[in-house]
């Protein structure tokens, strides 16, 4: 009787689910023909008779098969979806300037591993990890038949370099399946992937701040010239109102980046080319309310110091020097001859502003050459020491071992100069500064790539400017406002010093919190900062080498930006030939905190040398990121003995 009961309670649970699938699956009814499965992503489903096809996948792996798969762009955190049914025999339809992403992955790996150090051309890192057949290609302009279902193709670049948008009509209405390139009413997903190069105004990568803005909005003009019924994006609820949704979009992206010109560093580099990039995003006669540029601008650095490419050589009365930074052999070139010629008698010290390469490059060179300790700052300090365990850009592959930590504020006196050590992360996230005061004298602030006349150098979203109170910029602004009066200050690759006035860091101030207010309504985040901080979660270390049969310690760290208690997991995603220690893990994350998940990594025995890409699926809030971020492990041959 027993055995009976929990037959029959067994059959019922069954009915149950198989009601609520049915339930659900009529929910998600789009029309006659389509649906949609809820899930990390939209799949989407189109079903005419026998036939079957799939738009981006399908997220809770209930279909046993389909004619084809259609993807919008080579992203992982998308196609994972759809490698099921595409293994199962379902054709690939995918982006023909993506196919290498999706045919040649391993090779992006192996050569990501030594690449992504000096990476300036900022392409994404979320490649598929493992390569995927293709069946077919296609691109803007094309028309193809499918199932009886006739597609039309739309370049439609912008959230993701080569992406494509499908539309096609089903049961009277027409579709726009436009991939990443809108989140429901108004939004977008996040903001760092649009940094890119912009030609047109010789901007590469590194400087191109959402460089891509322009072609979506181009893009989403053009979706909008279709005139679709509804949109079904990839993430995100299901437009209805596609006009609207896409108007409002484009006057969000525009006010954002109105703002950011304002009062960009980039003004100062590239004078001859910022018109372009606001035309580009802003249309013809662009209105910015470009910031005055420093109140006071020198055009030479006081006597005491010598500008020695984007290095600054502090020198004292009696002929000793302290350098700032160095990045390049010219620069340990220019100090010897300064040496050679007696100008200089000996090199006391040497200060690092940041890890980037061209200013960090040649710091083993130079230590060679000059005996002297380096100073720097937490927590610019961990990754000097092991560059190989981050993954940002512009890197340098060569460690520093031997650094003198200096605490936030602390004060070093040196010949006729007292110096101030300040934590400042502007440029990048791991920034430092330095005070110099000389007795009875002038003051100068030498603060790496943080500001110039123009204002603040946050050109590069991918160097991690945080948006916090006390925090990145709003941190700078508040050291700034802390200095001695008549302080001037230096950016490294500007030769003149400068000052901004009272009224102008206020400005500054304000068009940060500006930002900030225009950013929340552009994100289905919780807080502005995980649309524009890639590397909110992610692996640490980042890339390690390892053998057959070793284990090793990582850690996935989450910093929750939302102003309230974040509750996490964290599911790392092991490639054949690794075994991890832990599966779904939670964690609880205070109110702008970090906190980490700690586990092992097993090479086994018999895995082959090569480049092993593990990744891990975070949750929050009610978002599943599927394979959001990565590592990478070299695991080399076995060392032959002497024997």
């Amino acid at each position: 009787m027993m055995q009976s009961g929990k037959f029959l309670v067994s059959v019922l649970a069954a009915l149950g689910c198989l009601c609520g699938r049915l339930y659900a699956a009529d929910a998600n009814r789009l029309s006659s023909h389509v649906r949609v499965i809820d899930g990390a992503i939209n799949g989407v489903v189109i079903e005419k008779g026998p036939s079957r096809i799939v738009i981006y996948g399908d997220p809770d792996e209930t279909l046993d098969a389909a004619a084809a798969v259609l993807f919008t762009h080579s992203r992982r955190d998308v196609v994972w979806a759809g490698r099921r049914l595409v293994e199962n025999d379902a054709m690939a339809i995918v982006p023909a300037g993506d196919q290498e992403q999706f045919t040649r992955a391993d090779a992006f790996w192996n050569a990501f591993a030594q690449k992504r150090y000096h990476d300036y051309e900022q392409q994404t890192t979320k490649i598929i990890t493992r390569p995927l057949p293709v069946g077919r290609t296609v691109q803007g302009g094309e028309t193809f038949d499918l199932c009886g279902v006739e597609f039309e193709v739309l370049n439609t670049p912008g959230y993701a370099r080569n992406a494509v948008s499908y539309l096609a009509i089903i049961d009277r209405m027409k579709y726009a399946f436009v991939g990443d390139l809108i989140y429901g009413d108004g939004q977008l997903f996040d903001l760092y992937s649009l940094q890119d190069a912009v030609p047109e105004a010789k901007i590469v990568g590194y400087h191109g701040w959402a460089g891509r803005m322009g072609a979506l909005i181009e893009s989403l003009r053009k979706v909008a010239e279709a005139k679709p019924d509804i949109i079904v994006p990839v993430r995100g609820p299901v437009i209805r109102d596609p006009q609207e949704a896409i108007e409002r979009l484009t006057l969000r992206l525009q006010a954002v980046y109105a703002n950011y010109l304002s009062v960009s560093a980039g003004r100062w580099y590239f004078k001859s080319n910022y018109d372009t990039l606001a035309e580009r995003v802003l249309g013809p006669e662009p209105k910015v309310e470009w910031m005055a540029w420093a109140e006071e601008i020198n055009e030479l650095p006081p006597a005491w110091i010598i500008s020695i490419h984007n290095a600054r050589l502090i020198m004292s009365a009696d002929g000793r020097g302290f350098l700032v930074d160095c990045g390049g052999e010219a620069i340990i070139k220019e100090v010897i001859k300064l040496r050679d010629q007696g100008t200089l008698k000996a090199l006391d010290g040497l200060f690092i502003t940041h890890y980037h390469d061209d200013h960090t490059q040649a710091v083993n060179d130079l230590l060679r050459e000059f005996r002297c300790p380096v100073y720097a700052c937490e927590p610019l300090v961990q990754i000097l020491r092991s560059p190989w365990a981050f993954r940002l850009p512009a890197m340098t592959e060569r460690p520093i071992s031997e650094i003198t930590v200096m605490r936030h504020g602390q004060k070093m006196r040196w010949k006729e100069f007292m110096f101030t050590f300040y934590d400042f992360p502007g440029q990048t996230i791991y920034h430092d500064a330095m005070l110099a005061e000389k007795d009875g004298g002038e003051k100068i602030c030498l603060l790496g790539d943080a500001f110039t006349p123009s204002g603040i150098d946050d050109y590069c979203l991918l160097n991690r400017n945080i948006f916090h109170e006390s925090m990145g910029y709003f941190r700078c602004l508040d050291i700034l406002r802390t200095l001695p009066r008549e302080t001037l200050l230096i950016n490294q690759h500007v030769l003149e010093t400068f000052a901004f006035s009272p009224d102008q860091i206020n400005v500054m101030t304000y068009l940060l919190k500006q930002r900030q207010q225009l950013m929340k309504p552009l994100f289905p985040w919780p807080d502005p900062n995980f649309g524009t901080d890639e590397r909110w979660a992610r692996f640490f270390p980042y890339g390690l080498k390892a053998f057959p049969g070793q284990t090793m310690e990582m850690a996935v760290n989450i910093l929750n930006h939302s102003d309230a208690l974040g509750a996490f997991t964290v599911r790392p995603n092991m490639p054949d030939g690794l075994r991890c220690s832990v599966q779904n893990v939670p964690l609880l994350v205070p109110p702008r905190g970090e906190k980490h998940v700690d586990f092992r990594i097993t090479v086994l025995p018999d895995t082959p040398p090569g480049v092993y890409v593990l990744t891990a699926d975070v949750q929050f809030e009610g978002h599943t990121l599927k394979q959001w971020c990565e590592a990478l492990i070299e695991v080399h041959a076995p060392e032959k003995s002497a024997d």
